[in-house]
């Protein structure tokens, strides 16, 4: 039932794409024979620079392909995120990086969920581009305004550095820097990654954690870690992490935050 599924989905996508959608030179109108529509199995090796007959036998389940030909397949048909997460499941038994972070959306009812939310909360993309927040999150700001990249700012933010994220050099930036190198090594190609990491390098402070990362790490959930709101003042942030189905690879934050015993602050 798999491999069926699997042709039933390829031999779809190939009929939605025509060959002048792709580059290729339009099919003649008038030619003899039944009339081919979309793409052919021979386009596909043309398009992907395989040998002929190579399509063919991944479609009809006598190859096994290889996770980057299924990356390039995917991109060849135009699949979206989640029927390339299908194919991969079928194929490997497990979910693949996401292709496409990008600034990505979410539906209108998640504003309602973080809006519903009594402690600070917000949705990034996977590569740390903010894609919406509560009121309770901007408040921890000075400015009111939370950055468009909560990356860059908790990396190279002197407001994060020396006033939100309490002892930066030892209980923040070694946490982060692994989670940037992660991100860069999933979406090397990524124009915002790149540029956080050129600046990085030109920075002392940032570029001494990013060239000697002290530990692996990837995720925060469940962490702790000292917090100077802005409105609030002195305390600890600990952070729960989900992740939304419709943003691959994106990451739904909720910080609760327990202000610092004033004697012990």
């Amino acid at each position: 039932m798999g491999q069926e599924d699997i042709r039933r989905i390829l031999k779809a996508r190939r009929a939605r794409l025509d060959p002048e959608d792709v580059g290729l030179e339009p099919r003649p109108k008038k030619r003899r024979g039944p009339q081919v529509k979309g793409l052919t199995q021979f386009d596909i090796d043309v398009l992907m620079r395989r040998g002929a007959g190579t399509y063919s036998r991944v479609e009809s389940g006598r190859l096994t392909p290889s996770r980057e030909y299924v990356a390039d397949l995917a991109k060849v048909l135009r699949l979206d995120e989640a029927t390339y997460v299908h194919l991969h499941l079928e194929w490997f038994h497990e979910a693949p990086l996401p292709r496409n972070p990008g600034p990505g959306s979410l539906p209108p009812a998640w504003q309602r969920v973080l809006d519903g939310q009594q402690s600070m909360a917000y949705v990034n993309d996977g590569c740390y581009r903010l894609i919406a927040y509560n009121q309770e999150f901007a408040s921890m700001f000075p400015s009111g305004t939370p950055p468009r990249n909560t990356m860059e700012w908790m990396l190279l933010s002197e407001e994060a550095r020396d006033f939100c994220l309490v002892d930066w050099d030892t209980a923040w930036g070694p946490l982060v820097v692994p989670q940037f190198r992660a991100a860069l090594a999933a979406y090397p190609e990524d124009a915002d990654l790149q540029s956080i990491q050129a600046r990085v390098l030109e920075d002392e402070r940032a570029r001494r954690l990013f060239e000697h990362p002290e530990r692996t790490y990837i995720h925060p959930d469940g962490d702790r870690r000292p917090l100077h709101h802005a409105k609030r003042g002195l305390g600890f942030a600990t952070m729960i992490v989900a992740q939304p189905v419709t943003l691959p690879g994106g990451r739904y934050m909720t910080v609760l935050f327990d202000p610092a015993d004033p004697i012990a602050a």
